[in-house]
C-alpha cells in the first residue's frame, strides 16, 4: 500500500495462522510497536483470531508491561524504555566490560557448567573462558553460540532456543524459560541495564523474565555491572540484588552506590577501571 514502510509491509504480509499463543503475542507486540496504535478489531482481522482472543492477549501483554492498553485497542510503549540495539551496546564501555569479565572468569572452576546471559558485558568472558576449563556453557545469546563454537569447539555448548529478538540478538520468552527450568548450572553470569532500589530492572519484559530464570537455575549467581547502570531507566523487575553471591562492579562507583552494595550480604568485587 502506498505510504507504507518496508517494515510495515513485512509485518502485514507475514503469515500468522497456526501461531502458538506465545508466538502470537510476540507478533502482536511487534505489530503494535511498528504501528504505534492498533484497534482490537484490526488486530483480530490481521491475526485471524476472535476479538475476544485479542482482548485477552492485550490484557495479558498490558499486565506484563509490553504494551499500553487503551480504549478499544493498544498503544506501543514509549521508546525511552526500550533497550538500545545490541550493536550499539557492543561498542560502548568496552574496556570496563573486559575488566569485569576477566575478574568474573576467575570465579569459574574447572569442570563447571557455566550459564551466560545475552548481555554484552557477560559476553566479554568469552576470550578468557577456555583457560578456566568449564565443561559446558549454557546461553540464549545467538552471537555467543556462534563465537563459542568457532573459538572453543572443545567446550560443550547448550544453546537455548525460542523466539528470536534481533534487538538483543538472542532467544527470549516462555519457550526459553521452560528449557531453563529443566537444567541447572554451577555458576551464572548476568548483567542488565538498570540497578536501582536494591534490585535489577530491564526495559523489556521478556528479557527480564529470561534473566530471572537464568539466575534461579544456578548454584552461584554472579552479577557484572558498570557504573552507568546505577539509577538508569528500567521498567521490569528482574531480581533483588541480595540473591547474588557475587557482584562485580567498576571500582570508580560513586560512594552512595558503594554504600548501597556494602549493606548487602553479598561478596562485592570492585574491579579497577582501565586507564583510557
Amino acid at each position: 500500500m502506498e505510504g507504507e514502510t518496508s517494515e510495515e509491509r513485512d509485518v502485514a504480509q507475514s503469515p500468522r495462522d497456526g501461531l502458538t499463543a506465545a508466538a502470537r503475542r510476540g507478533e502482536l507486540v511487534r505489530y503494535i510497536d511498528i504501528h504505534s496504535v492498533a484497534r482490537a478489531e484490526e488486530l483480530a482481522e490481521a491475526f485471524a483470531v476472535s476479538p475476544m482472543t485479542i482482548h485477552r492477549d492485550l490484557d495479558l501483554l498490558s499486565r506484563e508491561g509490553r504494551i499500553e492498553r487503551i480504549r478499544g485497542g493498544a498503544r506501543a510503549l514509549p521508546h525511552a524504555f526500550l533497550e538500545r540495539d545490541v550493536r550499539l551496546r557492543r561498542a560502548t564501555k568496552v574496556a570496563e566490560k573486559v575488566a569485569l569479565a576477566r575478574a568474573a572468569a576467575a570465579l569459574i572452576r574447572a569442570g563447571d557448567v557455566v550459564a551466560i546471559d545475552d548481555s554484552t558485558t557477560a559476553a566479554a568472558i568469552l576470550p578468557v573462558l577456555a583457560a578456566r576449563a568449564p565443561s559446558t556453557v549454557i546461553t540464549h545469546s545467538l552471537a555467543l553460540m556462534h563465537d563459542l563454537t568457532r573459538a572453543h569447539p572443545e567446550i560443550k555448548l547448550l544453546g537455548l532456543g525460542g523466539q528470536y529478538y534481533p534487538e538483543t540478538d538472542s532467544f527470549l520468552g516462555t519457550v526459553v524459560i521452560e528449557q531453563i527450568k529443566r537444567i541447572s548450572a554451577d555458576v551464572a553470569f548476568i548483567s542488565t541495564t538498570s540497578v536501582k532500589n536494591d534490585a535489577l530492572f530491564h526495559p523489556d519484559a521478556e528479557s527480564a523474565r529470561t534473566k530471572q530464570a537464568l539466575v534461579e537455575m544456578a548454584d552461584r549467581k554472579v552479577l557484572l555491572v558498570d557504573v552507568t547502570k546505577f539509577g538508569a531507566k528500567g521498567l521490569h523487575h528482574v531480581v533483588n540484588l541480595d540473591v547474588f553471591d557475587d557482584i562485580l562492579v567498576s571500582a570508580d562507583l560513586a560512594a552512595e552506590h558503594r554504600d548501597q552494595l556494602d549493606r548487602l550480604d553479598v561478596a562485592v568485587h570492585y574491579v579497577p577501571t582501565p586507564e583510557p
